[in-house]
């Protein structure tokens, strides 16, 4: 078992020359082997702060993910500004694609938008996620998942909206 900063260290060291380097990006949906080793080491960076209960809104990232060449996947349909590009958003975005890659029945894009509702109090443009982030592709519930169980207070829940 793998914690997500030694996959983004085990990633990292593999030879640049090996087809498999880029064949583990493609697999990801990504074009090029740096895409996925700082997408990797964002996520591990982002879990860093997480773990040790630092604060993530008004914070710059220092480790963020490329842009993706030609993502394979949905993905974002406009290119963040600087600022959006620099907040945890961008990294979560990110987190969700790799995990619709490997499977697109995870519930992540559900446990953060039951999150996010749950806490609306919460500054979440502080955090990146700008006006309409919901109708970007990649965080558009599909109709199969468009409510599901909550496992922590156990009612239905629906889109953010």
């Amino acid at each position: 078992m793998l914690e997500r900063c030694d996959l983004s260290k085990l990633y990292k060291n593999i030879s640049h020359q090996l087809p498999a380097k880029a064949q583990i990006a493609n697999d990801f949906g990504l074009s090029i082997h740096s895409d996925l080793a700082s997408w990797l080491e964002a996520i591990a960076y982002l879990r860093n702060i997480v773990a040790h209960h630092s604060r993530l809104w008004s914070r710059n990232m220092v480790k963020r993910p490329s842009e993706p060449l030609n993502p394979q996947h949905t993905w974002l349909s406009r290119q963040l500004a600087d600022i959006e590009a620099k907040r945890p958003f961008y990294i979560i975005t990110a987190m969700l694609y790799l995990c619709d890659a490997v499977d697109s029945n995870n519930s992540l894009r559900k446990d953060i938008c039951h999150l996010l509702k749950k806490f609306r109090h919460l500054p979440i443009q502080r955090m990146g996620f700008f006006d309409g982030w919901q109708q970007e592709p990649i965080w558009q519930l599909s109709k199969e998942r468009s409510s599901w169980l909550c496992r922590c207070c156990r009612t239905v829940v629906y889109s953010l909206s």
